[in-house]
C-alpha cells in the first residue's frame, strides 16, 4: 500500500490549481452539431468561392444523389485532425478527441476516421440513407458509448460543458450556412 495522503482539494482541483471540469463521454447532439457546424463553414467557403471567383463544382444527375461537398470536406478534416487535433466545430463545442494518448492524429488514422464518418456516419450524404446512418450511429453511441469508427481506432471523445449562448450561436450559424448554400441552387 502507498503511504501517500490525498488532499481533498486534489480531487476537485487539477495540477494548475484550477477546478476540474465535468466531462461527459457520450453526447450525440453535440457531436452532430459540431459536425454540421464544420460542414456549414465549409459550405459558406464554397459559396463565397462560387460568388466571387466563379468556381463551380460539376453538377449532374448523380450530384443530387451523392453530394460532392461532403466528400470534399474529408481531406480538410484530415488536415485539421493531423495539425490541430480538432475541427472548428469540435473546438468551439469543447469536444476533445484523442487517439490513445495523442491529441493529434497520424495521417492514416485521420484518413480512416474521416472516411468512415463520411461513409458510415453520414451515409455519403445520400438522402434518406444519411438519416438512417445517423440514426444507427447515434443509437450505437448511446448503447455502446462510442461509434464503430471510434472503437476501431481506439479514439476517445470527451465533451466539456458548453454554455447555452454558445450552442444557440453555433446552431444559428449552422442553419444560416446550410440555408445560404442550398438556396443558391
Amino acid at each position: 500500500m502507498s503511504d501517500k495522503v490525498v488532499e481533498p482539494s486534489e480531487i476537485i482541483i487539477d495540477g494548475k490549481g484550477l477546478p476540474k471540469e465535468k466531462v461527459s463521454r457520450i453526447n450525440p447532439p453535440i457531436r452532430f452539431l459540431a459536425r454540421f457546424f464544420d460542414y456549414s463553414l465549409f459550405l459558406i467557403v464554397l459559396l463565397i468561392l462560387r460568388l466571387t471567383v466563379g468556381v463551380h463544382f460539376p453538377h449532374d444527375l448523380f450530384e443530387y444523389m451523392i453530394p460532392f461537398e461532403y466528400f470534399a470536406w474529408v481531406p480538410l478534416e484530415i488536415a485539421l485532425l493531423c495539425t490541430w487535433g480538432a475541427t472548428p466545430g469540435k473546438f468551439l463545442l469543447r469536444t476533445k478527441i484523442t487517439h490513445g494518448r495523442k491529441t493529434r492524429f497520424d495521417f492514416v488514422t485521420a484518413l480512416r476516421r474521416s472516411f468512415n464518418v463520411w461513409l458510415r456516419g453520414l451515409g455519403m450524404g445520400i438522402p434518406v440513407v444519411n438519416v438512417l446512418c445517423m440514426f444507427v450511429a447515434a443509437s450505437k453511441l448511446r448503447m455502446l458509448g462510442m461509434t464503430s469508427w471510434d472503437r476501431e481506432d481506439n479514439i476517445t471523445i470527451a465533451h466539456h460543458p458548453v454554455s447555452r449562448t454558445r450552442l444557440i450561436i453555433i446552431s444559428a450559424i449552422t442553419f444560416c450556412g446550410f440555408s445560404a448554400y442550398y438556396a443558391r441552387f
